[in-house]
Order: structure tokens, then sequence, then C-alpha cells
């Protein structure tokens, strides 16, 4: 099976234009959301220019039709015509800042407690959506988004899957990327072993999460994992194949806390199998090429969209290659 995704992602990467977007900092555009009771406020900055603007529409329209979205998504029921139906968004968040939006080469959304699961990158923008233009990340706080690669054959990584979170075990494929790698069946590993690891430069779990309001937590055999758990790891890049966990505010910002720099999680309930094993294997693909991690997860989401627009149709393309989040913590 393993084999058969290699086969699969290679064969796409080969058969389509490898655009590689090499974004300075001042070509970032970093847009803070921020939400209170009685309006949705914005800052737009690229460079030394800035765009301060109020989105248009009443919070609790805008925040009923954000949850309305994630909750399609996180179900699999979201439609091209929901994505259609952001346009409004278009005119509202994206139109002001557009002269902005135009020079930069990349997007970074600064998000707070209640902009957390708004998915942002699915707004149109003069007919395409955000996450099909431009390289997207995320933080909680105000970082300095870098553009370089972020890879190293030397670094040391471990995965751990639950079978029925990662049928295909693609996880199994880290040691493809980081030769000082190791993986594991989560069957085979307790939780004072999970807990024993020594400290690793990158962790992928293939493990099922759920979000709890602002916490999210993880199965682990007969237990379940919170960020607590992962502290011991002090890992540069935490990648989560797990449903929820780049929606889960305290969770993202507790591992900020232990020094963690890059957070790949799925906004909502993402697939066992199929378009994640792919999106596996498609990322750390990309990072080896010497992407940044937005720029690898955005070569990702663009190959999978086409790829399932054709064989599924573009209302599945949609929650298959859209779930995962690229959070730049530090």
């Amino acid at each position: 099976m393993i084999r058969m995704i290699l086969l699969t992602v290679t064969l796409l990467y080969s058969c389509m234009f490898m655009q590689i977007a090499r974004a300075e900092n001042s070509d970032v555009l970093y847009v803070r959301i921020t939400q209170t009771p009685a309006v949705v406020s914005v800052v737009a900055t690229l460079g030394s220019k800035q765009k301060r603007f109020r989105v248009p529409h009443p919070v609790n329209s805008i925040h009923s039709d954000f949850k309305t979205l994630w909750k399609k998504l996180d179900e699999w029921e979201v439609t091209a015509q929901d994505v259609a139906q952001l346009n409004r968004y278009e005119e509202g968040l994206l139109r002001p800042m557009a002269h902005l939006l135009d020079q930069a080469e990349q997007i970074h959304f600064v998000l707070d407690q209640t902009t957390i699961d708004y998915a942002l990158g699915l707004i149109p923008y003069r007919n395409k959506p955000l996450f099909l233009q431009y390289p997207i990340s995320y933080s909680l706080n105000d970082v300095s988004v870098t553009a370089d690669g972020f890879y190293s054959a030397s670094w040391r990584g471990l995965s751990i899957a639950d079978p029925t979170a990662d049928p295909d075990n693609a996880s199994a494929l880290l040691p493809e990327f980081f030769p000082k790698s190791r993986s594991y069946q989560m069957a085979d590993v307790s939780l004072s072993q999970f807990k024993a690891f020594r400290k690793q430069d990158v962790l992928l779990l293939s493990l099922h999460g759920v979000r709890d309001q602002l916490n999210g937590a993880m199965d682990f055999n007969a237990a379940t994992l919170t960020d607590r758990d992962l502290k011991h790891f002090g890992a540069q890049l935490i990648y989560l194949d797990s449903c929820q966990m780049g929606s889960a505010y305290n969770f993202i910002q507790t591992l900020r806390a232990y020094d963690n720099r890059f957070l790949i999680a799925p906004l909502f309930s993402n697939e066992a199998g199929d378009s994640s094993s792919a999106t596996i294997q498609g990322f750390f693909s990309q990072l080896k090429l010497g992407h940044s991690p937005a720029q690898a997860m955005y070569q990702v989401r663009r190959q999978l969209f086409e790829r399932y627009r054709k064989s599924d149709g573009v209302n599945a393309a949609y929650w298959k290659a859209f779930p995962f989040r690229v959070y730049q913590q530090l």
C-alpha cells in the first residue's frame, strides 16, 4: 500500500508544473483578524504598507456563516455553492486590501479564539479560492514569517499511527525523508513508553482527534493524549494527522509554549487514508525539495484539488484538498 501511495503521488507531481514560490519576508501579507461582540476588525500589513478596516457585515452574521461552513466541512458536506456564497466576504474582507494582495507572495493570518475555525482560505478572490492562489500560514501570535526551506536529512523523527486513522500506513513513510526516524504502530507503544521517548526534531502522529471547545485531544490506545503529553519531544515540526487539531486554540497555544516552531494539523475532520495519506507524502516530499512548510502545503493542496476534482468532483475536492493548516508558531 505504501508503494502505491508513493507511485500515485510521484506520478501526480511529475505530470504537473512545479512552481516554487520564494516569498521574502517583505512579500508576506500579514492579516490580523480580531472579532469583538460589535465588530470584526482587520489590520493588513505588507512591508511598510498597511490597511486597517472593519468588515461591513454584522458580527453575528459573520460568525454564523463561518460556523455553518466549518460544520459542513467537518461532515464532508461542503459544496461548490457553499464556497461561491463566500463571495460577500471577498467584497468585505479581501477587496479593501486588494492592492496588498496583488503584491503578496504569501498570506499569513493571525487569528484569535473567535476566528480560529474560520475557513478563510476558501474565500474566493477573483473567482478562485485563496488557498489555490497563495501559500497560506497561520498563527495565534505575532511572528516573523519565514519563507526559507525547513528540512535537514540529519533530523531525528518519530511517527506513531493508529491503523484506523492511517489505514494506508502513510506515517511509516517518514524514514524516507528523515533517515534517522522511527515508525511505530500505536498498539506497540504503551503510554509510559510514549512519555519516555527522547527529544525529536519531527513528530508525526496519525491518531483520532477531537476538539472540545478550545481544547483538543487524541485517542491513544485506552488513554488520551493532550497538549501536555507532547512537551518532552521539543519537536520543531509537529504533523498531526488527527481530526480538528488545527482548530483547537488552547492545544495550539500550549505547543507554542513548548517551543514548537511549525504545526501541521487539520482544521476539521480529515479523511482516514487516501487524501490524508497523499497529503503526508506530498508535504514531506515538498519539504525535501526545499520549500518552506507553507509553500509545501500550497503545492500539495493545488495538486490534490485538481486530482480529486477530476476523479471525485469539485465538492469532494474541497474537503479532501483543503483541511490541513500550517501554523508558524515562532
